[in-house]
């Protein structure tokens, strides 16, 4: 399986309980996956698709959450940049996965380096992207598997230099399986 058909699953069986909430506020599974859907089909209006990846810069938020699941709804695979990194491992990042499009928040646009990307700032342009539909888009689109990239990770690297991990949907659905005890 792939983390959104997961993710889908828990909707199906609690539309309206809560999802996620952050800071006095919150979301239920159907309106998190409706907001998520529209982010979706706004990406892969730009592209993304299996084994594209999206740099998400964001502050921890209920829009971050909405960012993550678009980009794994859009078929892409997230690439999490943390806004309090310093410039040069941003742009280090930056230059080494060559995300096609990076999702970020107004207030840290201009924190971001100069790339490639297309920046897409999830709160000022949500009144476009909030036209999108709001059902689900294909759940897999053409190539996209349990053996496509979930999300590309930055460690501190022996070197000095960060290194990507790639991390595919099937590892991380494996995880949750172990866990599944745990946590419920």
């Amino acid at each position: 399986q792939l983390l959104q058909e997961l993710f889908e699953e828990q909707v199906r069986v609690h539309p309206q309980s809560t999802a996620v909430s952050c800071e006095g506020e919150s979301l239920s599974y159907a309106e998190l996956n409706a907001r998520a859907n529209q982010l979706a089909w706004h990406l892969r209006e730009r592209g993304v698709g299996p084994d594209r990846l999206v740099g998400i810069c964001m502050e921890r938020s209920l829009g971050m959450v909405v960012g993550l699941l678009g980009i794994l709804k859009a078929g892409g695979a997230y690439l999490p940049l943390d806004p309090s990194y310093p410039a040069e491992r941003l742009a280090y990042m930056l230059g080494d996965a060559a995300p096609s499009v990076v999702l970020t928040q107004e207030r840290l646009k201009e924190r971001l380096p100069q790339s490639a990307a297309e920046v897409v700032t999830i709160d000022t342009d949500w009144e476009s992207i909030g036209k999108r539909p709001r059902r689900d888009p294909a759940l897999r689109p053409q190539g996209l598997s349990a053996d496509s990239l979930a999300y590309v990770i930055y460690t501190s690297g022996s070197t000095g230099k960060p290194k990507g991990v790639m991390v595919e949907h099937r590892n991380v659905v494996r995880l949750f399986a172990a866990t599944q005890d745990w946590f419920g």
